[in-house]
């Protein structure tokens, strides 16, 4: 009898033991895309809002497409100050953050749509392209500080030989550039 019981609960703290299965946020039900960011959100909330936002607005299919190329990139852009709301919008009005999915293939830099892909803009590819190679993106810090009235600028990057890399620019950045390049894409 007091073995059964040990085995209980052994099995019992075994279970609240182990890790808890990491999720992909496109999937969960708490990656809902964030209307704001909040100023404490962390590198790790950022990565779930880029992919839940990715996920809401051009599918999961585009998500996994995009996350299983070898470069892909997900951008959003939250406005700092906000433009006035428009006529009949409620109290509670807010302007849709600016979102873009892109792949990098042998033809060049792809735009997720709500129907499909589509070349990017060249302009815009040129300068994603030169951005990405320059080593002061690399250097940079993940999150840039605030100034005023800027917003964030918000990305998730994977390129060949690099470790996946996500970045919170609140001020003007390399990072912000690549944003403000593949939403002109």
């Amino acid at each position: 009898m007091q073995s059964a019981l040990l085995a209980v609960i052994l099995a019992g703290v075994a279970a609240c033991a182990a890790p808890a299965p990491t999720a992909d946020p496109v999937t969960t039900a708490g990656g809902r895309p964030l209307d704001t960011l909040p100023a404490e959100a962390d590198l790790t909330r950022v990565r779930q809002d880029l992919l839940a936002t990715a996920g809401e607005r051009f599918g999961a299919t585009a998500v996994t497409e995009a996350r299983g190329a070898s470069t892909h990139l997900v951008v959003k852009r939250f406005v700092g100050m906000a433009p006035p709301p428009p006529p009949g919008a409620g109290v509670d009005w807010r302007p849709t953050p600016a979102a873009a999915l892109l792949v990098r293939r042998a033809e060049g830099w792809m735009v997720a749509t709500a129907t499909g892909w589509r070349r990017a803009d060249q302009e815009a590819a040129d300068e994603l392209d030169r951005i990405i190679a320059e080593p002061a993106f690399w250097s940079e810090p993940a999150y840039t500080p605030p100034c005023p009235d800027f917003g964030a600028s918000l990305l998730l990057l994977k390129v060949p030989a690099r470790d996946e890399t996500v970045r919170n620019s609140t001020c003007m950045s390399q990072a912000s550039r690549i944003v403000e390049a593949a939403l002109r894409a």
